[in-house]
């Protein structure tokens, strides 16, 4: 593993490049958190060169401006890494809300993407969908859970922004995520002082920021091969990853059978058995 920063904009982008071979650029989700959950995907190394990256506020890249926490800012961000790093065109592997900020990249900048690959996109961004996703999730939480998340919320040390404690919260609300609960007792966000001191305000500004941007339009807008993921125990719709599959022209789409949204930690051989073919494919 190779760990370098790159010059975007007002910030160093905090960057961790592990394996040789074509370039992916993994974009994470889970809004403010950084990509240290996303490096399960190590494996793929044999195949591909593997560039993780802390998006703006979180993990070892500072916040700089506060205004560009957005995903225009984010787009705008990526397009600098991607051009930081010497690369006419890209290819990106998103997850989850990383898939959404993957896929506005690719439709608003054609030109720069080469493939696209969108693992367990979300949030719905079809107001009964979400909706349907939310009720979802709360049914999958137990008193325990909710009880569990209280008394975090009421310690002196959330209330101080502790890194470990702000995991912690984290992971509780990540609890509907999983589809088995222990997997969660193995899971290192890497919370760093960064990523403690704006990991609350991130989602608020980023999702307040998608409807400027008419993301269904711009999805419309995909020109490149794009691959979308949805596995079956998913709190997410299916019905969300059917509507984008309808919505990007030309997209493949696997269901992983029995997978949760986490398919990268909980399924990784049969994530990778149906995504690195298509990736070969694609970017050979």
């Amino acid at each position: 593993m190779r760990a370098t920063s790159i010059p975007v904009g007002d910030i160093q982008v905090a960057c961790s490049v592990v394996g040789d071979g074509t370039p992916l650029i993994v974009v994470h989700g889970a809004i403010g958190l950084g990509a240290r959950y996303m490096r399960d995907l190590d494996r793929w190394a044999d195949t591909f060169q593997l560039v993780y990256y802390d998006q703006r506020g979180s993990g070892g890249t500072p916040l700089g401006d506060a205004r560009r926490v957005s995903f225009a800012g984010a787009i705008d961000d990526l397009d600098g890494l991607r051009a930081g790093l010497g690369l006419d065109r890209v290819n990106l592997v998103g997850h989850s809300a990383g898939a959404i900020l993957a896929a506005l990249y690719a439709g608003t900048r054609p030109e720069a993407t080469a493939s696209v690959v969108l693992l367990n996109p979300a949030p719905p961004l079809i107001p009964e969908l979400f909706q349907a996703f939310q009720q979802e999730m709360a049914s999958r939480r137990t008193a325990a859970d909710n009880a569990e998340r209280k008394t975090i919320e009421e310690s002196a040390l959330f209330q101080a922004r502790d890194p470990e404690t702000l995991e912690r919260h984290q992971l509780n609300t990540f609890v509907p995520f999983f589809r088995d609960r222990a997997t969660i007792e193995k899971v290192a966000l890497g919370f760093t002082e960064i990523t403690a001191a704006n990991v609350q305000a991130a989602p608020e500004r980023m999702m307040g920021s998608l409807a400027a941007l008419d993301p269904m339009r711009r999805f419309a807008d995909i020109q490149c091969p794009t691959l979308l993921v949805h596995s079956e125990l998913d709190p997410v719709p299916v019905a969300w990853a059917h509507a984008l599959a309808t919505t990007i022209p030309g997209a493949d789409y696997i269901h992983l059978e029995g997978a949760g949204h986490f398919a990268h930690l909980e399924d990784a051989d049969q994530l990778a058995n149906a995504v690195l073919p298509w990736l070969t494919k694609h970017t050979a």
